[in-house]
């Protein structure tokens, strides 16, 4: 048999298996940076460790899964080995922040996700020149497509010249453009030959010229 002081190392371990434990080793979230804007964001799952009961799980600012349940904002309870992953809604602002915040036995922490920055300065674009034209003709340019912005753009137009944005009436008023609009210019030509007409279109602090020179 066992002698006194083996029973006694043996009652006190199984004592210490069998004190109820609910407070969890730490945990932690990664966050998330570069979010498209209002987007549902998940988080990386982690597993519960550290406890030998069931213990208290609630959470704020968002909802939490368990071994991929269903996503829920309700405090309930949690065991040992479970898996639990946290979702929120991201911001609706540029360069915004969103933190949500979990609680399990007592132990907390939080996921944040930020949102992308605002960019509004555009990839460098290009006008075909024309040459050739015609006297005192108005020239209109190829279209150009915006690309590499996430928010509307500022576009204006050099004196003398007008733009149109995806096919619509041209204008000379400064205004705005978004990702993936075409945009064209046109211009009348100079009324002496071979004398070239330039017009300059700035979006976003980007500019590209168009150039129509008349016949000799």
């Amino acid at each position: 048999g066992q002698t006194s002081s083996a029973k006694y190392n043996a009652l006190l371990g199984y004592v210490a298996d069998n004190i109820p434990d609910t407070t969890p080793d730490a945990f932690s979230f990664t966050a998330q940076v570069g979010i498209g804007l209002s987007a549902m964001v998940e988080s990386n799952a982690i597993t519960i460790s550290g406890i030998n009961t069931p213990t208290s799980i609630s959470i704020s600012g968002g909802n939490y899964s368990v071994n991929g349940g269903t996503y829920t904002s309700v405090a309930a309870t949690v065991k040992n080995g479970d898996k639990v992953q946290l979702r929120h809604t991201a911001s609706a602002s540029f360069a915004g922040s969103v933190t949500t915040t979990l609680t399990i036995g007592g132990v907390s922490s939080s996921f944040k996700s930020t949102t992308l920055a605002k960019d509004t300065t555009p990839a460098t674009f290009s006008f075909t020149s024309q040459t050739g034209v015609r006297l005192a003709s108005v020239v209109e340019s190829n279209a150009v497509t915006v690309s590499g912005i996430n928010a509307p753009a500022s576009i204006s137009v050099s004196t003398g010249s007008s733009y149109s944005v995806n096919g619509g009436a041209y204008t000379t008023v400064a205004g705005t453009v978004s990702n993936s609009n075409t945009v064209k210019v046109r211009h009348t030509s100079s009324s002496k030959p071979s004398t070239s007409t330039i017009t300059t279109l700035t979006i976003g602090g980007v500019t590209g010229q168009f150039s129509s020179k008349t016949v000799p």
